[in-house]
């Protein structure tokens, strides 16, 4: 990339979004220049201990804090591929009824799910996607005989992996390239296609004349870790940040109508539960189940689990639980999820011009939701054969009967006691045809400006209540064609 670079198309991120983008855009013709702020990172590369692993894939070596009365953990990716790089691989299309409420709500156009199933089926083929190929591993099956006996409908969650070998943990990269990410499945054809990629290449502020967008400031990292700056113009920008860093980024640009007031995101709290014999969770793929019986308020499902992340799980309670580590052949991860009903922001931050700031409050059905949730997943658990359950939850450092479990049914846990992370964002940049609660058009283009697009989490008007890889490729695919069709 020179001092002063072109492109028809800008595409500014290469997640889920941006990844789709750029394939579908350079599949129709246009120049293609695609941005990611992190590195290219080859398979071989993948698959390290947790700390190199943070460090090299993840934004801010792992540690977003979401701001609020409880704070909350946040990770997200930041290098070629994005966050697709370091989940699950779990793949959910959007809901029906989530997509009712979106039409309802925002008067969100053409997203029925019969006009949205071919861009789902179009990157269900692209990555693979299916269930476990052998038999459910120890965790999974414990999970389902608890599910069983409590009577509650469940899922095995198909995932974006072919043949899983589960070598090392997803959240550290696929060392095997079993799981089909970004950087595999979709953008060696985006290159193939034509698309130019430039990693390590940061957008600070989009170049604005008369409400059209005319490119981009950017700094580019060289290998010597020294900083250069420079300027990209192009016709078209796509923005693909995710969910906080788009906002950021149009916010630091002056464009701020509907932009970054309203984040969502699914709370969530990690259950850890011993059983009597090894379930080997550190060599074995995550619980592939999710109970769906209380959806889509509340989701039970499995958490990642190695040596580090249970001892940080048990640091809550660290001086009744810390000898449990030696019992961790025994112990998984698990998670419960609810459908975040508070508010939160995302703004430039007070670091500095280029940093971001993110919040959220947990609302009062935020913490009922997350209260019974625990109750159900600790009462699955013990159903299942587990002898202890750990909540993370500070002051509460195990259940080990029904009756201490389902007690958080009627009870509220203590709020400012709870542990809370996050891998789910998104709303700060909603779409649809209300203008007086949209940022952008039901197809991503910005309200107002002639030639500015977003195209990724950032977009979903609302908390989708899945994982939201599969809501943000199918709309984001849909968007590209449709834009794709004006180039034409």
């Amino acid at each position: 990339m020179t001092a002063v670079d072109r492109a028809q198309v800008l595409v500014i991120g290469s997640g889920a979004g941006g990844a789709v983008t750029g394939l579908e855009l350079a599949g129709a013709g246009a120049d293609v220049l695609l941005l990611e702020e992190g590195d290219r990172h080859e398979t071989c590369e993948y698959g390290r201990p947790a700390p190199e692993a943070m460090r090299t894939l993840y934004r801010r070596r792992g540690m977003t804090p979401i701001i609020g009365t409880v704070p909350i953990g946040y990770v997200e990716g930041r290098c070629l591929g994005g966050s697709t790089e370091i989940n699950s691989g779990f793949w959910h299309r959007t809901p029906p009824e989530i997509l009712l409420r979106w039409k309802a709500q925002f008067d969100l156009a053409d997203a029925a799910p019969s006009e949205l199933e071919r861009h789902f089926e179009w990157a269900e083929q692209q990555l693979s996607v299916g269930l476990y190929h052998a038999a459910w591993p120890p965790a999974t099956q414990r999970m389902h005989d608890g599910i069983e006996r409590m009577g509650w409908s469940a899922m095995e969650v198909p995932r974006v992996v072919a043949a899983c070998e589960c070598r090392q943990p997803c959240a550290s990269g696929c060392s095997t390239g079993a799981k089909q990410t970004m950087s595999r499945a979709i953008l060696p054809k985006a290159e193939a296609a034509g698309v130019r990629i430039a990693t390590g290449t940061r957008v600070t502020r989009l170049i604005i004349e008369n409400r059209r967008i005319r490119g981009a400031h950017v700094v580019q990292r060289r290998n010597d870790g020294s900083e250069t700056s420079g300027r990209i113009e192009a016709e078209y920008v796509f923005v693909c940040c995710g969910p906080t860093e788009t906002p950021a980024l149009l916010r630091r640009s002056g464009i701020r109508d509907h932009v970054g007031a309203t984040l969502t995101i699914h709370p969530m709290l990690k259950i850890a539960a011993r059983f009597p014999e090894p379930v080997y969770a550190d060599r074995t793929p995550i619980p592939l189940l999710q109970v769906k019986e209380f959806w889509p308020e509340i989701t039970l499902g499995g958490s990642f689990f190695s040596a580090g992340h249970l001892a940080m799980h048990l640091s809550e309670n660290w001086p009744a639980l810390g000898d449990r580590m030696r019992d961790r052949d025994r112990i998984a991860l698990f998670h419960v999820a609810v459908r975040g009903t508070g508010r939160g922001s995302v703004t430039t931050g007070w670091l500095g011009a280029d940093s971001t700031d993110i919040r959220y409050e947990l609302s009062d059905e935020d913490v009922r939701n997350l209260s019974r949730a625990t109750a159900r997943l600790s009462a699955l658990l013990l159903e299942a054969g587990a002898d202890e359950v750990y909540p993370g939850v500070h002051g509460l450092p195990t259940i080990s009967s029904a009756t201490e479990s389902i007690r958080w049914l009627d009870e509220r846990l203590p709020r400012r006691s709870l542990s809370l992370t996050t891998v789910h964002a998104f709303s700060t940049c909603p779409m649809g045809q209300r203008r007086s609660r949209t940022a952008a058009d039901s197809y991503g283009k910005v309200h107002g400006y002639e030639n500015l697009y977003i195209n990724d989490a950032s977009m979903l008007p609302d908390s989708p209540g899945v994982n939201p890889q599969g809501s943000v490729m199918g709309f984001a695919r849909r968007n590209a064609l449709c834009f794709a069709a004006t180039l034409r």
